[in-house]
C-alpha cells in the first residue's frame, strides 16, 4: 500500500492531487450507504478536511475544515489486500488520466483489518457515473 501511495505521489504536480494515508480515527460519522456483491460503499465525515489552493490568497495551501466523503471497500480487503490494491491502482491511473471523480488517499480500520479508499463524496452518485 504504501509504495502504490508513494508512486502515485511521485507522478502528481498539483497540491490537491496528493493521494494520502488518512488515519482512521481522523473520520468520523460512518455510515454504509450502499452494498453490493464486492464490496460496500459508507459515508463519512474528514475531520482533516480534503486539501485546496487558494487562488484568491496567492495560491495559498489550505484544507477545508472538515470535508464528506465516501468510502469504499472490497468485500475481501480484510483477507486479500491484493483484490483492494489492483483496484486502488486502477483507480490511481484514472485520476492520472483526468478522471473527474477526486481521490483523496486510503484508510484501514485497525480493529477488523478492512481497507477502505476515500473518494470525493457525490449526493446521490455513483463511482460508476
Amino acid at each position: 500500500m504504501d509504495d502504490c501511495i508513494k508512486t502515485f505521489q511521485l507522478r502528481t504536480f498539483t497540491y490537491e492531487n496528493v493521494i494520502e494515508w488518512i488515519p482512521f480515527d481522523r473520520l468520523s460519522g460512518i455510515v454504509e450507504i450502499g452494498k453490493g456483491g464486492f464490496g460496500s460503499v459508507y459515508k463519512a465525515t474528514w475531520l482533516d478536511g480534503i486539501r485546496n489552493v487558494d487562488g484568491y490568497s496567492n495560491y495559498k495551501r489550505t484544507r477545508e475544515t472538515s470535508s464528506i466523503v465516501a468510502l469504499k471497500t472490497l468485500a475481501s480487503s480484510k483477507e486479500n489486500n491484493n483484490n483492494f490494491l489492483k483496484e486502488f491502482r486502477s483507480l490511481l491511473k484514472c485520476k492520472l488520466n483526468h478522471c473527474k471523480l477526486a481521490i483523496y488517499g486510503v484508510t484501514r480500520n485497525p480493529e477488523t483489518k478492512e481497507s477502505f479508499m476515500v473518494f470525493q463524496y457525490v449526493n446521490g452518485g455513483s463511482l460508476y457515473k
